[in-house]
């Protein structure tokens, strides 16, 4: 089982970045490119910015929490680590908004009967006399086609609420009066249609490459074990016995309630602060949460994430798409040799004969 990692915790912005690109090194090699890339990224983007502005501070301190959830998720913490694959594949976070873009993004005419079909619907917003908004840039039928498979895939643990088949047609949600009985005016009409289909989306898991979606999918049914490096051991200092020169904080429990200065050491975040338990007579109490990484619990663990993904690509006839949700077959495992002693001289349903009726 493994152990909550103790470590002196980063104290200028140099040092924080280091350690994130170090935990993200632990991380399985599927879900490793993207976490390291997206710390890179941030930090080089932000690395001109004031050092104490708001928004730095802000952001140091968000980086903090990510390195305390990465650490308990390679330390063994099961949720974080699915939350932290949930994000890697766009089913929640910044990657599935930028999925989303692309599910929603309307595809340029490719002929003239795509360009007349385009102009005749932008004629008639014209002739409404009302500006084109963000909702006419939506391909609409594309989302409804991709949300009604989501609803037919009957995904389990979806992160997101569950889609009805009421919410893919708002249209028919939108009442044609107001409370006083009076006719709705097309522009609160127009704003009750856009609001509707905003919730629609955001309850969507958007599509994802055919060939992220394939080489998870080899993943999820173990037919190729990939799994993360093994943690370096720590440094020790030979001068002692590795516990440290850790000083008793007295003012702390005189000045703070007992409850609130033991909370880091609680097994139940212990995975987070990486605290030492000095008050149990027993010792150090191992996390409850922590759990040891076996190949069988990365397969079942990136299989929980592989059955909310699915890919979407357009039929040659150009007028449909093919939609594939990840989807395992559930096999009984064979039996063993000890097992099958017990059936050895058991006959075979084929070869017994049919019972006569009862009275014969």
């Amino acid at each position: 089982m493994s152990r909550p990692l103790r470590i002196p915790h980063p104290e200028t912005p140099w040092r924080l970045y280091r350690h994130l690109l170090r935990e993200a090194s632990y991380l399985p090699p599927i879900a490793r490119p993207f976490v390291d890339s997206q710390i890179k990224a941030r930090f080089r983007q932000h690395q001109e910015d004031y050092p104490g502005a708001e928004n730095t501070e802000a952001r140091i301190r968000q980086a903090h929490r990510e390195l305390r959830i990465l650490r308990a998720a390679n330390a063994g913490d099961l949720t974080r680590m699915r939350r932290v694959l949930l994000r890697v594949f766009g089913r929640v976070g910044r990657r599935r908004r930028e999925l989303m873009a692309d599910l929603l993004h309307r595809d340029l005419p490719t002929n003239t009967e795509e360009l007349q079909k385009y102009a005749a619907e932008a004629s008639d917003i014209a002739s409404t006399g009302r500006k084109i908004d963000w909702l006419d840039r939506w391909d609409l039928k594309k989302l409804r086609t991709f949300a009604n498979s989501q609803i037919q895939a009957g995904l389990v643990n979806n992160p997101k609420s569950d889609l009805t088949a009421a919410q893919i047609n708002p249209s028919k949600s939108i009442p044609t009066e107001n409370a006083w009985g009076r006719p709705l005016t097309p522009k609160l009409a127009r704003t009750k249609l856009k609001k509707l289909w905003k919730t629609a989306a955001d309850k969507c898991l958007p599509p994802l490459p055919v060939e992220e979606w394939e080489r998870l999918g080899v993943l999820a049914k173990g037919l190729v074990h990939s799994l993360p490096p093994p943690r370096r051991p720590v440094a020790r200092s030979m001068s002692n016995d590795g516990q440290g020169n850790r000083e008793w904080d007295w003012r702390s429990y005189a000045t703070k309630p007992v409850a609130v200065v033991d909370r880091p050491a609680n097994r139940r975040n212990k995975l987070l602060t990486g605290a030492v338990d000095d008050n149990t007579p027993t010792g150090d109490p191992q996390p409850i949460v922590c759990h040891k990484y076996t190949p069988r619990t990365w397969q079942r663990l990136l299989a929980s994430i592989w059955r909310l993904t699915a890919t979407m690509e357009k039929r040659p006839d150009g007028q449909s798409w093919k939609i594939e949700w990840g989807k395992l077959d559930f096999r009984p495992a064979p039996a063993s040799a000890g097992d099958l002693e017990f059936f050895r001289d058991f006959p075979l349903p084929e070869k017994q004969g049919k019972k006569g009726k009862r009275g014969t």
